[in-house]
């Protein structure tokens, strides 16, 4: 016989157990909330990249989407109440990820040798870094995916709404979002929660995939 009822999902506080499915998460959800290798460098360095340090250092601001049935992460919220923590953070990455570079032969490859070296002009051309005023006003930064199954169900702005009560009850005194240009959601949902873009500008790391002009943009809410 057919179950036909609804799936449904809760979200709580992320526990160490889920550590291998939310960097899992962090890759199929790489290029605009879907897996593209081409436009990625290597799976293990861009979920190291993008979530070792608020799953080994700031715990607890995640959480997780969890499906009811049996218990499978379906989706993600981190963040961080002063980015300046994640940017201390950062160097530590560099020397195991330098290495998977060398073991894996990526500089070998000509699609991960023109996207290291598009990653490494954008950085050196400072288009990444958040200007310091908005830093200062703005400390606390989150970003969140979730596995399509997870989408459609107002779970992103829950996650959201959790991590901004978080911060308020922590006294910081605002958020900021960065976000390319050419992902229509993530706009909308911060729009719709109070959000407002203060600043664009052209980032050119993800040229060697991307025939489009991207802009990464600066949006802002005070708490």
């Amino acid at each position: 016989m057919r179950n036909n009822l609804p799936t449904t999902y809760v979200i709580r506080p992320y526990r160490r157990a889920d550590r291998a499915a939310v960097r899992d998460i962090c890759v199929k959800c790489s290029w605009l909330g879907s897996y593209q290798p081409d436009r990625i460098i290597d799976d293990w360095i861009w979920a190291e990249y993008w979530t070792r340090y608020f799953t080994d250092r700031e715990p607890q601001h995640i959480w997780v989407v969890e499906r009811t049935s049996d218990g499978a992460v379906v989706g993600y919220l981190m963040g961080t109440a002063d980015v300046s923590r994640v940017e201390r953070y950062a160097p530590r990455l560099f020397p195991a990820i330098v290495w998977r570079a060398i073991r894996k032969r990526l500089m070998r490859r000509p699609a991960s040798r023109r996207a290291i070296i598009s990653m490494l002009r954008s950085l050196l051309r400072g288009e990444l870094a958040l200007p310091p005023s908005v830093a200062r006003r703005y400390p606390a930064t989150c970003h969140v995916n979730l596995l399509p199954e997870g989408r459609g169900r107002r779970l992103g702005p829950d996650l959201l709404e959790m991590f901004l009560e978080r911060m308020r009850s922590l006294g910081v005194p605002g958020i900021h979002a960065q976000v390319m240009s050419i992902n229509p959601v993530v706009p909308r949902l911060l729009a719709r929660r109070g959000f407002s873009m203060i600043e664009s500008h052209p980032l050119t790391a993800f040229a060697f995939a991307e025939e489009q002009a991207i802009d990464l943009q600066t949006w802002v809410r005070l708490l």
